[in-house]
């Protein structure tokens, strides 16, 4: 919160006393509140001459970041006509959770779609790039839950990532869905992770870790990809689908270039 600064100066009324503290604390009027504390006439005894007052000047406190958003998130679900409120989270600083009866249904949306679209919202109106925290929001408990599933994701991914020797893309995801990802295999010795694109299509890649003279082979690629799908065969692992695609075309291709020696 803004420190709160206070001066009692003596002026005409009001309207001088603010000018003054605002020339001399170089800010504007409007970021000021002045109440008089007293007044009193100069001159013989008080009678005759010009009336001085004296005047409390303050900075109007400026509310934090998280009540400030709360009232942003509230003023929106009025606005989305859902019977739902903003409130701090109670187990995790700046993080603001949605609650009522209709926050399941309409603030959360389809994989958090709607509640990323609320947190965008609300860090865009109030965000201060030099002093401000970024806020979190969340709602039934959906961040710990798609936490979960994100580490599963991150596993499985992993070792469809090692099983077929080759990177895998995942769908586009929010920064804190990415840091997921990376913090659950940053200490998997098979693979890596980096992200790659532009928000909003920003996306992480888990690559595996191989040597590449152990898992390459000398000769044109087609009799690489024939050779690492018939090793899959013989252990019973399907090839990637894009494998399965390329041995079907060699095999029409195969096939056609039979009936043209016949003919």
């Amino acid at each position: 919160m803004t420190q709160e600064r206070r001066m009692t100066i003596e002026a005409a009324d009001i309207d001088e006393a603010l000018r003054e503290v605002s020339e001399q604390w170089k800010l504007p009027v409007e970021e000021l509140h002045a109440e008089v504390v007293s007044s009193e006439r100069e001159g013989f005894l008080g009678l005759f001459g010009s009336r001085k007052v004296m005047v409390e000047v303050s900075t109007n406190a400026k509310p934090d970041i998280m009540t400030r958003g709360l009232e942003f998130v509230d003023a929106v679900l009025r606005l989305m006509d859902v019977d739902a409120h903003a409130v701090a989270s109670e187990t995790e600083r700046n993080m603001i959770d949605i609650e009522g009866d209709d926050a399941a249904d309409y603030v959360v949306g389809r994989y958090g779609d709607a509640l990323k679209g609320m947190e965008y919202l609300v860090n865009l109106a109030l965000r201060d790039p030099k002093s401000e925290p970024r806020l979190k929001v969340d709602s039934c408990g959906y961040r710990a839950r798609r936490t979960k599933s994100l580490e599963r994701l991150a596993e499985a991914t992993a070792r469809q990532a090692v099983k077929y020797g080759r990177p895998v893309r995942l769908d586009p995801m929010a920064s804190w869905e990415r840091w997921v990802i990376h913090t659950t295999l940053k200490d998997n010795s098979d693979v890596t992770t980096e992200s790659v694109g532009e928000s909003p299509s920003r996306k992480v890649v888990v690559i595996p870790k191989y040597e590449p003279e152990e898992v390459r082979m000398p000769g044109p690629a087609s009799m690489r990809i024939r050779a690492q799908r018939e090793r899959m065969n013989a252990a019973g692992n399907p090839p990637p689908s894009s494998q399965r695609s390329y041995g079907r075309r060699r095999d029409r291709r195969d096939r056609r270039d039979n009936r043209e020696n016949r003919e």
